[in-house]
């Protein structure tokens, strides 16, 4: 809600509650802008819901090529470039810290607006340490702690926007039966 309020909210968002149908004098046209922010509220509630199903896509495509050399399939001139995988110990550390660092984004999230969440950014860490992994040959060792790390931070964050959203769909609801 705090983003409403100061009206930080990221582009292409449904717009606050109180915004645009206020000033007009039509209570249809006032109750169709309602409707129309609960509609875009309960896609919003949802939209984490795709984050899992495709880290559940990536993570089932990570589990299949687990025991394959991905550094074998580069060229050695980009090898060269890349250089060396990481140590797979520097990676668990990685992995530690960018969990931590993700569930206290969530627990800031529980104050704050549902339509600021930072869902595609922990997707993104969390797809991201399967080629790590695989990069260091040790993704069929470490495909446990990286699915689980992954799986637990886009739940709490869906659920945490769910709930979030459920709460001013809820407000949204008290002011249509209002207008009647």
């Amino acid at each position: 809600m705090i983003g409403q309020m100061t009206g930080q909210m990221k582009p292409g968002m449904p717009h606050s509650p109180r915004t645009g149908w206020e000033n007009t004098s039509d209570p249809c046209r006032r109750r169709e802008e309602v409707l129309r922010n609960i509609d875009n509220l309960y896609a919003l509630s949802r939209r984490g819901l795709w984050r899992l199903l495709l880290f559940l896509l990536i993570s089932a495509a990570a589990l299949r090529s687990a025991n394959t050399d991905l550094l074998a399939m580069v060229p050695e001139s980009l090898r060269q470039i890349i250089g060396a995988p990481p140590p797979v110990g520097l990676i668990h550390i990685v992995l530690a810290i960018s969990t931590v660092s993700a569930l206290i984004l969530i627990a800031g999230q529980t104050t704050g607006d549902a339509r600021s969440s930072h869902g595609w950014l922990q997707f993104g860490l969390s797809s991201f340490f399967y080629p790590l992994y695989a990069g260091s040959n040790a993704l069929s060792e470490a495909f446990p702690a990286v699915f689980a790390a992954g799986i637990v931070i886009l739940i709490l964050e869906h659920l945490t926007n769910w709930s979030q959203t459920c709460k001013i769909i809820r407000e949204e609801k008290e002011r249509l039966q209002g207008m009647a």
